[in-house]
């Protein structure tokens, strides 16, 4: 393959990085086999505390054990990633350019933030809709007892337990930080250098965290079936079901994330777009048909289904995202381009 002229550092964008480092490993099977190996070593050392430790005393020392499992694991595939990832002539003079492979990048940081939060927005537009009208409500039937100070007092009181929710950070910062890192930063190089089309890496990496997902203990698979059935009361059909949806909306997930990291080159894009969703969570389709707003409420989420698909390639167009406005780097980061030199569409 013919490699394009170096260029400037201010102007090396992911497209270029990637197109050089394509081809490096001679087999699929080996960038395979790595991704495999770092998933299942990424969930072991989640798990290390509940080998080698007492059982902790509580949920919060439970959730510190795993954050800091979940830091050193993402500290260590980025590691193995960068030793395996063949040697560039400008790494030693240019350090951003190993940042810039796991999409750590400040350019246009702000479009990699607000687009894809406005992207995944679109997908939970019924919910949003039904929690707008329903402060609207709250709203009116405060007014007459001090709205404002009502207001400051909610946000007060729900800030301060946010900030003191373990299970909010695990959440809001460290699950979408950590899973990102690994099972896109990391992979995603791995996979195109392996060969893999980066339409066939995003259907990939979403394999990867499933696997590492089985090899975690058995107990984790039937927490949430367990919790379903003891303490929401569900019949065992229900609970099956619920847990099934939540592992299609997971693998759905890893597809959507990982097509915005390589269209985008910003890791930050799939973090955005994973907060948003284990912020809202699957929608309750029960509470919007009981809803007396629900002919409002369907609307909004035919719409927003629809406009989803219609602005998603839009949103996540590279030129947004790539220094000066160009399209360099789509030939590497577009999900349905194949390997190529860099060049203008």
């Amino acid at each position: 393959m013919q490699n394009a002229a170096p260029a400037a550092a201010a102007d090396f964008v992911p497209g270029e990085i990637f197109a050089r480092l394509n081809g490096a490993m001679e087999k699929k099977g080996a960038a395979v086999g790595v991704c495999a190996m770092m998933a299942a070593s990424y969930v072991a050392v989640l798990y290390l505390p509940a080998i080698f430790l007492r059982s902790p005393k509580s949920i919060r020392e439970h959730m510190l054990r795993r954050f800091a499992c979940a830091a050193v694991a993402s500290a260590l595939a980025p590691m193995l990633c960068y030793a395996l990832l063949p040697d560039h002539p400008r790494w030693d003079s240019d350090p951003s350019i190993v940042l810039e492979i796991f999409g750590l990048r400040t350019h246009h940081l702000w479009q990699a933030i607000v687009l894809p939060c406005l992207l995944t927005g679109m997908l939970y537009l019924g919910p949003l809709v039904l929690a707008f009208l329903d402060l609207i409500e709250w709203c009116w039937a405060a007014s007459h007892g001090g709205l404002i100070r009502q207001i400051c007092s909610v946000v007060v009181v729900n800030g301060k337990n946010m900030a003191s929710d373990v299970l909010v950070w695990r959440n809001c910062l460290v699950a979408p930080v950590s899973e990102e890192l690994v099972f896109r930063a990391c992979m995603v190089p791995l996979l195109l250098c392996g060969g893999f089309s980066t339409t066939a890496t995003v259907f990939l990496c979403p394999m990867f965290f499933a696997l590492g997902r089985s090899c975690s203990p058995p107990a984790t698979h039937l927490h949430h079936f367990g919790e379903l059935i003891t303490r929401q009361k569900q019949v065992i059909s229900t609970a099956a079901l619920i847990v099934g949806m939540q592992l299609g909306y997971t693998t759905v997930f890893g597809w959507y994330a990982t097509f915005l990291y390589q269209r985008t080159g910003h890791l930050i894009a799939p973090i955005v777009a994973h907060i948003v969703c284990n912020i809202m969570g699957l929608p309750n389709v029960d509470e919007a048909l009981a809803s007396s707003h629900r002919r409002v409420l369907f609307v909004a989420y035919v719409v927003g289904l629809v406009g989803f698909f219609l602005v998603l390639g839009p949103l996540s167009d590279p030129r947004f995202f790539n220094e000066g406005g160009d399209s360099r780097g789509c030939d590497c980061w577009s999900g349905f381009c194949k390997w190529t030199a860099p060049q203008k569409l």
